[in-house]
């Protein structure tokens, strides 16, 4: 199932993909001993933040539960500016919810290299694949180009995620700094019973057209479809976003 979840502004989208989350919380605690959501970088970090703490009251029976994990990360030191973990740990993501660390994985900053790090990082995702062989909730950003997790369009990160059978890939030339970083590939991401989209803002417009009314496979973000018929795929975007869908 896909769906277009339009709101007035970024505020409200924000919103109702926090409520959207939450749901999909509530909805898959009966059936599992733990609940792996996985984030996103960019804007999404201090929006998620800002945001939750308004639902802290209805995840807290939830919290022991969860497990996160991260789509993509960038192979900096975790206390980098560029860290996706950084963010989230200095906007105060996890402490406001009351998420132990040890229920954070986070990548091997300091493997001696890119790949030995995305090796890694397959190893301990392994323990967290859910029976559909794939994970509960993703929470999924969208660049100007189209680019999500660090698979890019016209690159070899994109080819790579779309034919790989590893959970996790190495990137060495990301077109986007820094060039090194560590990404879900494709299969696992379809394989997840929520994928959460968000996007906002009129820059996001023609690339959301190209995907939600051409289904323009050439865009990395068009390649997310769930693989199962009660896998869940939602875009949640704001009025400027979705100026261009009725056009």
């Amino acid at each position: 199932m896909s769906e277009a979840v339009i709101s007035e502004n970024a505020t409200k989208t924000i919103q109702t993909l926090c409520e959207s989350i939450t749901q999909a919380i509530e909805n898959l605690s009966p059936d599992r001993e733990f609940i792996t959501i996985g984030l996103s970088g960019g804007s999404l970090i201090k929006q998620l933040s800002s945001e939750i703490p308004n639902y802290k009251s209805r995840l807290e029976k939830y919290i022991p539960k969860l497990r996160f994990i991260f789509c993509d990360e960038r192979y900096v030191p975790l206390d980098h500016e560029d860290s996706t973990y950084f963010g989230f740990l200095s906007n105060q993501f996890f402490s406001i919810l009351n998420v132990p660390l040890e229920n954070v994985y986070h990548i091997k900053a300091d493997a001696p290299t890119v790949d030995e790090c995305a090796r890694d990082y397959e190893t301990r995702m392994k323990s967290l694949l859910n029976k559909n062989g794939g994970f509960d909730i993703l929470l999924l950003g969208i660049g100007p180009d189209g680019h999500t997790c660090s698979l890019f369009p016209e690159h070899k990160s994109f080819t790579e995620g779309l034919n790989s059978t590893n959970i996790v890939i190495a990137v060495h030339d990301s077109p986007k700094p820094p060039p090194q970083r560590v990404t879900l590939t494709f299969s696992y991401i379809n394989n997840s019973n929520y994928l959460f989209f968000c996007a906002v803002g009129d820059g996001k417009a023609d690339m959301i057209k190209r995907i939600l009314i051409d289904r323009d496979l050439s865009i990395p973000s068009a390649n997310v479809r769930p693989k199962f018929v009660n896998g869940v795929l939602k875009w949640f975007i704001d009025q400027p976003a979705a100026k261009a869908l009725s056009s």
